[in-house]
């Protein structure tokens, strides 16, 4: 029974996840694919080579989304941090109001915060602004970092600082070497959300950055409904590199430093 519950995954895991990245890389690198052809009749690794490296629009668009994605996380993290340490270890009047405010991005629907958004982004003149597509996106990853955040610290508890403080250690000295490195696992969680959803982010960057910052979901889009799957599979290959790559690093990061531990 075990056997195939664990095959009958396998199988969902090939079905979902597998076939479609096969299908976009056979989309990237293949020509004269037409029906009813299972496979493409040339594959042109070169051509793929060539567009990764040398297309300005496919490098701009790259540039962008990890500008856009760095900024973001930077933003997440400078709100997040703190928010979570406040919720995690003070008990103050209007805690729970606060609690339940975070996470009312994730409540309202998005085309609905995005439009008031947009028009709060134009009345301050932040609308196709490189600091108003990195607020707009802050906005909708910010709940996820101060749960990841919020849950780390409530998990290691605020008996450390104490002890540190009482050893005769100040407020900077308990916050470097006792409260940061506790937190890594949470703040590597909330980089990597931050960083992979602000990559894939579409409606709000064409929206508020009122269409200056062409990102690679931006350009990706048009191509797909256009129907030009080459050139979308192109782009998306180039996505999956930049968010699968760094994904890869940080697991293998986590896991060397959980068995030096």
């Amino acid at each position: 029974m075990k056997n195939l519950l664990n095959n009958i995954w396998t199988f969902i895991f090939c079905a979902l996840i597998v076939i479609p990245l096969i299908v976009i890389f056979l989309l990237a690198i293949g020509s004269s694919w037409n029906y009813p052809d299972i496979l493409p009749q040339q594959l042109e690794f070169q051509n793929l080579i060539k567009m990764l490296f040398t297309n300005s629009e496919l490098i701009h668009s790259l540039t962008q989304s990890i500008l856009l994605s760095l900024g973001t996380i930077i933003l997440t993290l400078a709100i997040a941090y703190p928010t979570a340490i406040l919720l995690a270890h003070y008990d103050f009047f209007g805690k729970k109001v606060i609690n339940l405010l975070v996470y009312l991005p994730l409540i309202i629907p998005s085309i609905a915060l995005l439009t008031n958004l947009d028009f709060v982004m134009i009345k301050f003149s932040l609308n196709g602004s490189f600091v108003g597509v990195v607020i707009a996106h802050t906005l909708f990853y910010l709940p996820y970092a101060i749960k990841l955040l919020m849950d780390n610290f409530e998990q290691n508890g605020n008996a450390f600082e104490s002890v540190s403080k009482n050893l005769g250690a100040n407020n900077w000295q308990t916050f470097w070497n006792v409260t940061f490195p506790m937190s890594k696992s949470g703040l590597q969680g909330a980089i990597l959300m931050t960083y992979v959803v602000s990559m894939t982010q579409y409606l709000a960057t064409l929206l508020v950055g009122d269409g200056k910052f062409l990102t690679l979901s931006v350009r990706m889009f048009p191509f797909t409904t256009a129907g030009k799957y080459k050139i979308a599979a192109i782009y998306a290959f180039t996505f999956l590199i930049v968010t699968l790559i760094p994904l890869f690093l940080i697991d293998k990061y986590i896991i060397r430093n959980r068995r030096r531990g």
